[in-house]
């Protein structure tokens, strides 16, 4: 048993740690640069000016006018017959400028207002507005989660490096010293 720890730190003594500890440095760099883009953003990312301020535009545009309405509504515009709450919904939106707040001026509860003796078609036009939010809020989501990445490719790259590769680094320089290799 002496003797084969005596081999064991003899034949550690003859292998260079050089290797794989740059080995485990690369491993670590890899694995921070992952880090870097995989850690969710923190407090401190979330409540700086620019963050809050593009978010705030976001969720304005979750109910203005804006390209996405102007399809929906040349979509509708383009059926041969359209139903009575299809014509309120588009009517609704005419004469709207780009990032014009849809429910600011009482346009929602006119369109209602003017369904109100069709039950049929009222219970339509709350599909076509609930079907228009869904879709609105799934846009909204796609640019919070584009944003999310922009900012966390804002972090520095060299933190990320540096910390994984020196984690790695020391990762590997421990393992390689505390195995053993017995015959």
């Amino acid at each position: 048993m002496v003797v084969s720890a005596i081999n064991s730190v003899n034949s550690n003594h003859s292998r260079t740690c050089l290797v794989p500890v740059t080995e485990g440095a690369l491993v670590g760099a890899g694995v921070g640069m992952a880090l870097k883009y995989g850690y969710p953003l923190n407090k401190e990312e979330k409540s700086t000016k620019e963050y809050l301020s593009v978010m705030g535009d976001i969720n304005k545009k979750k109910s203005a006018y804006s390209a996405w309405t102007q399809s929906m509504i040349e979509e509708i515009n383009n059926k041969k017959v359209k139903s009575p709450a299809e014509d309120v919904f588009v009517k609704m939106y005419d004469g709207m400028k780009y990032d014009t707040p849809v429910y600011g001026d009482g346009r929602v509860m006119n369109a209602v207002r003017s369904l109100k003796d069709k039950p049929d078609a009222l219970v339509e036009l709350k599909h076509l507005f609930k079907n228009a939010r869904l879709q609105a809020d799934e846009i909204a989501k796609k640019h919070v989660e584009i944003y999310n990445l922009a900012t966390k490719h804002i972090r520095p790259t060299g933190f990320f490096l540096i910390a994984g590769a020196i984690t790695g680094a020391v990762v590997a320089m421990v393992h390689e010293v505390l195995r053993t290799e017995v015959k």
